[in-house]
């Protein structure tokens, strides 16, 4: 039976439909989606804020009178958010791909085959399913947080910046999924998922510079980290959110350092990515993740079609 162009976006919408209405009917998985963003955001206040605050003081001597504690804060906690949300959208989107591995174990996959819904449907299906699921979780995640810092603080951000953070966020969503669905295609049992998922939430904050700044660390691993399109994620988050705190910082010093704090922020907190030796802004950011979305989705329906010829 061959499917018309009008069954085969039914068949897509009902599929999506299902996938995403199965993540979030497992309370469980959403809950500890949402419990690994808080244990990072305890990590950070306890272990880690207090060293980049004492890292920015160390740049102002002789300028304290014109910074206060609470700019320092400010900034820092833009930090901590684009941070948060950089290695949100990362977890969040394999904690959400998870249904591909359980419907391996029910052999549900086995009926896709046998139904008239091709490959592409299914591939297809799954990306956005997890797309959806991932950006609701992780857009409720960055709008708390810009609620959050709002009410203790200021982020001294307009408008505009805080629309683009949304468009980062899709940008950010589906380069993760994409990524992510990619490695889940390998794995057969959701026991393996599970515990692939905890190497990945404990490590992917350092890679992708949401712990330290990428600027840190030696080249190699800036190189290596850097290949990540979750880097480029982060560092965007990081260039909308800190911008903001760190310009205020700046008119207040009123020219006094010559621009060096500024020029020093920038280059610690890696508002500019490192990419094997040439220095990449934001725009390259934008392409670098695109093209990464594009390859993987390709090499995802490739992976799919070689699998279904196997059964």
């Amino acid at each position: 039976m061959v499917m018309t162009f009008r069954q085969k976006i039914v068949a897509l919408i009902g599929v999506t439909k299902r996938n995403v209405l199965m993540f979030f009917r497992d309370k469980t998985n959403v809950f500890f989606s949402l419990l690994a963003q808080f244990i990072i955001l305890f990590l950070y206040l306890a272990f880690l804020k207090q060293t980049y605050v004492d890292t920015i003081k160390a740049n102002l001597v002789g300028f304290e009178e014109f910074v206060t504690n609470k700019d320092i804060s400010n900034f820092i906690n833009a930090w901590l958010l684009s941070g948060v949300t950089g290695s949100a959208t990362i977890t969040i989107a394999l904690n959400s791909l998870s249904i591909m591995v359980s419907d391996k174990e029910k052999k549900i996959d086995f009926d896709y085959l046998a139904s008239p819904i091709n490959g592409f449907i299914i591939t297809l299906s799954y990306f956005l399913g997890a797309v959806i699921c991932t950006y609701l979780v992780s857009a409720f995640i960055l709008s708390l947080g810009l609620v959050i810092l709002s009410l203790i603080g200021n982020l001294y951000i307009s408008l505009k910046s805080i629309l683009l953070l949304y468009v980062v966020l899709l940008f950010a969503v589906m380069s993760s999924t994409i990524l992510m669905m990619l490695i889940v295609s390998f794995f057969k049992k959701s026991s393996s998922l599970s515990a692939f998922s905890g190497i990945v939430s404990a490590g992917i904050g350092f890679l992708i510079g949401a712990y330290m700044p990428i600027s840190q660390f030696s080249k190699p691993i800036q190189y290596i980290a850097n290949i990540i399109p979750g880097s480029h994620i982060t560092c965007l988050f990081r260039n909308y959110l800190m911008q903001g705190p760190l310009e205020f910082i700046n008119s207040n010093l009123v020219g006094y350092d010559g621009g060096m704090f500024m020029k020093t922020m920038k280059d610690i907190f890696s508002f500019k990515l490192n990419f094997f030796g040439q220095e990449i802004g934001i725009h390259i950011m934008y392409i670098y993740v695109t093209i990464t979305i594009v390859v993987c989705l390709v090499l995802n329906l490739v992976l799919y079609k070689l699998s279904s010829k196997r059964r």
